[in-house]
């Protein structure tokens, strides 16, 4: 009896020691959190787990809601504060081990970051630490201050601003995105917008719907500053008016209006060189050097009245009014940043690389940052074939002015000369989108409607070359795309050059032959062939008559 009792009672205390050692946890967590613990900003939890079993991952909840996984040593949770309440929250870490075991540790935090003293204290903070650099601070202040107060708008440019100084592109977009749906008429918003747009563009695979947004922003910027001018009658105002326009592309549209500014401000040299300006971007080249001569008679020409002036000549080939304008601009700044501009937009006629590329440079030098200036240097790259230097200069263009549909057009007649390379055909395609581009950017600039008609040519080109039947449909689209561009300049060797090509494509050999003789009689020098020249020399052709002239605006 004895024997049996002490049998049972060893099995009895077998049983409780192994149901003992079976509650014992299978894991320890520890964290660098206290209970209780004041916390602020984004916080970094960090767990330690120790055991001998097999970690496979560990879990992070606030509030029963998981927020982060982690399946590697440290295991960590970088904790965002700002999007949950104000007030004390349950943190909870769940270690998963192997064999289904978990292991877990709670804790209670309280997350303060001191909304309650306001969204003004908070930003004026946030600007402090902006403007000492310290924009990590700047930005955690920021949305503080958003969060007591999601309309305060000074606060969100500023968080637009120090994410853009850190570099982190795609927070400063989605910033940026609140802050136009917030404000849609805001030109700040919208200069954010294209920023931000233009910067993630630089490393996307396809930067085109990025710069579709940043053009479509500027034209916003444009028309809310056209707006807010519309009932301004100050000399100024019409001026500041007047630029907006030509930006748009509408240079013929405001110069009545400059006409009468310079009659009532006769004496003015600014708004004289505006009007001078205007003539040129409409292609109106003899009535620049009218207005031009006006300024003279009126003792108020400075270096940009003749530099636009000798530059009206050189498009006209007057060589010896170019000649003595040229000299009279020298004479009065012999550092005279328009005089280089011209004179660089003079040389790309004949293709004369090197000195386009050395007369932009020294423009630049001298602190003409315009984006005409800075096209050029793209230009000469792009006719070197410099293409990786060609690159930066295309987005310093676009920096400066997303609208200046030169760019776009230059980009797509280099992807249609390499588009006729055997296996890059898909290049006309591309080609056609940055065209489609410069007529988003500017929807009258008869070289983007252009280059839109030579893609069409281009594919029926290669088709033919390649003794395929071409698209009946490519036909239709070149002639609606050519016709377009005819309606906005006739009377310019470049456009009928390639109404000739397109036309010859098109099987329309009379018309082709028509305009090519058109352009004879307007550029016999650069033309040179009654015959449609072949793709290679068409580009060549474009390249160096499509984009003069070129000048910074006054």
């Amino acid at each position: 009896m004895r024997i049996a009792l002490k049998s049972g009672w060893v099995s009895g205390s077998f049983c409780l020691l192994l149901s003992a050692l079976m509650a014992q946890p299978q894991a320890t967590i520890q964290v660098n959190l206290e209970d209780s613990a004041k916390i602020r900003g984004i916080v970094r939890v960090v767990a330690t787990v120790q055991t001998e079993l097999l970690v496979q991952r560990v879990e992070f909840s606030v509030d029963g809601v998981l927020r982060e996984v982690d399946e590697s040593t440290p295991y960590e949770y970088e904790w965002d504060t700002l999007p949950d309440s104000e007030g004390e929250h349950t943190l909870k870490i769940t270690a998963v081990l192997e064999g289904n075991k978990t292991a877990t540790k709670q804790i209670k935090v309280i997350i303060d970051n001191e909304v309650d003293k306001g969204a003004d204290y908070h930003y004026q903070q946030a600007r402090e630490q902006f403007i000492n650099g310290q924009f990590e601070k700047a930005i955690e202040h920021a949305r503080v201050a958003l969060k007591a107060d999601s309309g305060h708008r000074e606060a969100r440019v500023l968080l637009i601003q120090a994410y853009l100084r850190l570099g982190r592109v795609r927070e400063a977009d989605e910033a940026t995105e609140d802050l136009v749906r917030l404000y849609p008429d805001s030109v700040e918003a919208q200069e954010f917008r294209v920023a931000a747009s233009l910067r993630r563009a630089r490393t996307a695979r396809n930067e085109r719907p990025l710069i579709e947004t940043a053009i479509d922003a500027q034209h916003k910027v444009n028309q809310l500053r056209l707006k807010a001018l519309e009932n301004n009658t100050t000399p100024d105002a019409i001026a500041q008016r007047a630029r907006l326009q030509i930006l748009e592309g509408n240079a013929s549209a405001v110069i009545g209006d400059l006409v009468n500014l310079t009659l009532r401000e006769d004496r003015n040299t600014r708004y004289l060189n505006l009007l001078a300006y205007a003539y040129l971007q409409a292609g109106r080249w003899r009535d620049v050097i009218v207005t031009t001569d006006t300024a003279i008679r009126r003792q108020v020409a400075d270096d940009y009245t003749y530099a636009i002036r000798g530059l009206a000549a050189g498009m006209l080939n007057d060589e010896r009014t170019r000649d003595l304008a040229f000299e009279q601009a020298e004479k009065i700044d012999r550092d005279s940043k328009a005089l280089r501009a011209a004179r660089a937009s003079l040389a790309m006629l004949d293709r004369r690389v090197v000195t386009v590329s050395r007369l932009a440079v020294q423009a630049q030098e001298r602190s003409d940052n315009s984006p005409q200036v800075a096209f050029m240097r793209y230009w000469s790259f792009v006719a070197n074939r410099e293409f990786d230097r060609a690159r930066d200069h295309f987005w310093r263009v676009l920096d400066l002015d997303p609208l200046f549909a030169e760019v776009y057009v230059l980009r797509g007649l280099a992807n249609l000369a390499d588009g006729l390379r055997p296996g890059e055909e898909d290049l006309l395609n591309t080609a056609r989108e940055w065209f489609e581009l410069g007529v988003r950017a500017r929807p009258n600039y008869a070289p983007a409607h252009l280059g839109v008609a030579l893609s069409y040519a281009f594919q029926i080109y290669v088709a033919r070359r390649d003794e395929q039947k071409p698209d009946e449909a490519l036909a239709q689209k070149a002639r609606e795309a050519l016709d377009k561009a005819l309606a906005i300049t006739r009377d310019t060797a470049w456009a009928q050059v390639g109404a000739a090509f397109v036309l010859e494509q098109m099987g329309r050999g009379r018309e082709a032959d028509q305009a090519m003789q058109v352009a004879n009689r307007l550029d016999p020098r650069r033309v040179g062939s009654l015959r449609p020249p072949d793709p290679n020399r068409l580009v060549e052709i474009l390249q160096a008559l499509m984009f003069a002239p070129m000048i910074q605006a006054p």
